[in-house]
């Protein structure tokens, strides 16, 4: 295993793009120390900036990151495989763009957490920002696979645009979570903020607190769906609080209807 320290906290954001398990597999320390890095507006060594070691007690992750790297952007962005544990929180994009993998941030993260992501896993052990799983500005594809769980706390727009995957937020979530879904599964554990699914066209949200629907949401039915057991069994398998409130019949609310309410908001009892 690899371990990439971070000397001294940088003011300027340092941008990891493209430091990941598959791109260092096979390489020594001193090879991954000589790869590039975003400086600001400079392409420098990765080696100016951290300490890269082999760490044979590092069992689990391929790529082990440490120090204060709470100004890093883009770590684990694009990753096609391997496994990376970050210690401390980090920056915007985060696992944008991934497509397998696994990436564990045992803190936070900044704003776009996995977005545009079509596979992998992503585990936030705090909180994370706005946009995660979303699509960027001017692009019609979010989140198109994977998984994403945030143990914490979850901030706007989360799942903008989703197509495909699974979103897990264990605390609050902000305004627009699942705003212009396309297809996809949304699971939210603690408050939700306004306007949840506005513009929604397919996909599903499971909410177990009361969400700020907008109107153009319709009330439908009371039922079991049979796909939620199995869901809740994998929450459960993830080592998450599954609400009681999803034991029974579920309330269901279709929309948003001003796309083709083809979408459902599925609220415990």
């Amino acid at each position: 295993m690899l371990k990439l320290t971070l000397r001294v906290p940088s003011a300027i954001p340092l941008e990891l793009d493209g430091i990941t398990p598959d791109r260092l597999a096979g390489l020594s320390p001193s090879e991954v120390a000589k790869l590039t890095v975003a400086h600001g507006n400079r392409s420098e060594p990765l080696g100016e900036f951290f300490d890269v070691v082999t760490d044979p007690r590092g069992f689990w992750a391929d790529v082990h990151i440490a120090g204060d790297t709470q100004n890093v952007k883009c770590v684990g962005a694009g990753m096609t495989g391997g496994k990376m544990y970050v210690e401390g929180s980090v920056g915007m994009h985060a696992g944008a763009g991934m497509r397998g993998g696994d990436l564990i941030l045992d803190s936070g993260a900044g704003g776009w957490l996995g977005a545009e992501m079509t596979g992998g896993s992503i585990e936030v052990r705090g909180h994370a920002g706005d946009q995660v799983g979303a699509a960027y500005r001017g692009s019609r594809r979010g989140m198109a696979g994977g998984t994403i769980v945030v143990r914490g706390t979850a901030g706007d727009e989360l799942g903008l645009l989703m197509r495909r995957g699974l979103i897990v937020v264990e605390r609050a979530c902000g305004e627009f979570a699942a705003a212009s879904m396309i297809a996809g599964t949304v699971v939210l554990l603690g408050a939700v903020g306004a306007r949840c699914g506005a513009g929604m066209k397919r996909g599903t949200v499971l909410s177990a607190q009361e969400p700020g629907l907008p109107a153009s949401f319709r009330y439908s039915c009371r039922y079991t769906p049979p796909f939620v057991p199995l869901l809740l069994g994998e929450l459960a398998r993830m080592g998450l609080r599954v609400p009681s409130v999803f034991g029974g019949e579920l309330r269901c609310f279709r929309g948003d209807v001003l796309t083709g309410g083809r979408g459902e908001v599925l609220i415990g009892c």
